[in-house]
C-alpha cells in the first residue's frame, strides 16, 4: 500500500481528476482544497501579492496504480509545463 500526494494550483484540478479518469485510476481519494505555499514556481499564498492557491490531494492505493498516477499526472504537467506539480509517493 502506498500513499500518494498531488500538489498543484487550483487552476488544474479538473485536468488532473480526469486525467486520473482516463488511465482507470479509482476515484478513491481526499482533497484537501485550499493549501499555501513556495515551490519552484511563482508562491500560491492567497494573499494580495501572491492570490493563487493550491491543492492537496492524497491517494492510498496499491503499488500497481502508482504508475498509472503517475502518467496521469505528467499528461497534465506536458500540458501547463509552466505549473509546478508535485507528486510524492510515500
Amino acid at each position: 500500500m502506498k500513499r500518494v500526494e498531488i500538489m498543484a494550483a487550483q487552476a488544474v484540478r479538473e485536468d488532473i481528476l480526469e486525467s486520473l479518469s482516463l488511465l482507470g485510476v479509482p476515484s478513491h481519494h481526499t482533497i484537501i482544497p485550499v493549501v499555501h505555499g513556495r515551490g519552484n514556481t511563482m508562491p500560491k499564498l492567497g494573499d494580495a501579492v501572491w492570490p493563487e492557491e493550491n491543492f492537496l490531494m492524497i491517494i492510498y492505493c496499491e503499488d500497481d496504480v502508482v504508475r498509472r498516477i503517475e502518467q496521469a499526472v505528467e499528461l497534465v504537467r506536458k500540458k501547463y509545463d509552466h505549473e509546478g506539480i508535485g507528486l510524492f509517493v510515500l
